[in-house]
C-alpha cells in the first residue's frame, strides 16, 4: 500500500539565487571526512548553500545541543552559507531532537522535515528513518509549478551500493515512494546513506551523494546509471555541486582534490 504521508504543514526556508543561478553543494554523511570534503569545496568557486542529505555527526551523531562533537562541522560551517541537513540513522544513533535548530553556525534545521524555496527550485526535506521503521511520511507538497521539484532524504530509492538492495525490508519500503515521487512530479531525489557518488536515470532522476566519510564503491551498477560509467576500485571523498536555472540542472561531481569526477549531466525543463 503506498504511503501517503502525514499532511502537516512544512517549515518553509528562503533562499536567493544570484542572477538567476543557484549554487548548491550536495555533501552527506559526513564527519570523519569533513575537512577534506571542505577543501574540495572551496576550490570550486561561491556557493550558495550545503545540503547534507542525512548522517550529519557521523558516525553517531551527538547527544545535545553543546555536545563537542558539533566541531566536526566547523569545516562546512566556516563557507558562511547555510547548512541544510535532513536526519539519517546515525543521527538517531544519539540525539536527533538536539540537532533541531541547534545553535551551529549557518545551521538552518528548523524541523525534522521542512522545504526551502527559491527563485528556480523547491527543496522538501524528509525524516526518511521513522519510515523505514514503520511509520508515514510528512507530505510532500510543492507550491509552485515552474520551478524545480527536489526531494531529499537519507534513504535511497534507488541505488547501486549496498543500500540500494540490502535490508530487503528497507529497499522494498523505500520503492514504494516511487508512485509518491512521480505524481507529485518530483524531478530529483537526493539521498545518501550509501557511501558513493551516483546518478541514476529515471522520474525523478536519483542523486547519491554520501562520500563525506569512509567512502565505499557501489557493489553493482545499474543500468539506468548515468554517473559512474564503471564502479571505481576505491571510491574517494566527494561531494556534488547542483547548478540550477530555471531551465536547466547541471550535476557535476568532485572528488576531495575538486577533481572533477563526472558531469556536469544536465536536466532541462
Amino acid at each position: 500500500m503506498l504511503a501517503r504521508g502525514i499532511v502537516i504543514a512544512l517549515v518553509q526556508l528562503a533562499l536567493g539565487s544570484h542572477d538567476g543561478k543557484l549554487r548548491v553543494v550536495v555533501a552527506g554523511d559526513v564527519g570523519y571526512g569533513t575537512e577534506r570534503v571542505a577543501a574540495g569545496i572551496a576550490k570550486i568557486g561561491s556557493i550558495d548553500a550545503i545540503i547534507i542529505p542525512g548522517d550529519n555527526v557521523y558516525p553517531c551523531g551527538v547527544q545535545s545541543k553543546d555536545d563537542p562533537r558539533w566541531r566536526v562541522l566547523a569545516p562546512l560551517t566556516r563557507f558562511n552559507v547555510p547548512l541544510f541537513p535532513v536526519l539519517g540513522n546515525h543521527d538517531y544513533c544519539g540525539n536527533a531532537e538536539a540537532e533541531i535548530n541547534a545553535a551551529v553556525p549557518n545551521w538552518d534545521f528548523p524541523a525534522k522535515s521542512y522545504s526551502i524555496r527559491s527563485d528556480v527550485a523547491e527543496f522538501v526535506m524528509i525524516d526518511t528513518q521513522p519510515y523505514i521503521g514503520g511509520g508515514e511520511l510528512p507530505a510532500i507538497t510543492f507550491t509552485s509549478d515552474d520551478r524545480w521539484r527536489i526531494v531529499v532524504g537519507h534513504h535511497p530509492v534507488i541505488s547501486s551500493g549496498y543500500h540500494g538492495y540490502f535490508p530487503r525490508r528497507d529497499v522494498q519500503r523505500m520503492r514504494r515512494l516511487l508512485p509518491l515521487l512521480q505524481r507529485t512530479h518530483v524531478d530529483l531525489y537526493i539521498s545518501g546513506h550509501d557511501h558513493h557518488q551516483e546518478l541514476v536515470d529515471g522520474k525523478p532522476r536519483f542523486l547519491i551523494s554520501g562520500a563525506g566519510s569512509e567512502p565505499v564503491p557501489p557493489i553493482l551498477l545499474r543500468n539506468a546509471t548515468l554517473f559512474p560509467a564503471n564502479a571505481p576500485f576505491r571510491e574517494p571523498y566527494g561531494f556534488t555541486l547542483l547548478e540550477i536555472t530555471r531551465d536547466e540542472l547541471a550535476i557535476t561531481f568532485y572528488d576531495e582534490h575538486a577533481h572533477k569526477r563526472g558531469g556536469p549531466i544536465l536536466m532541462k525543463r
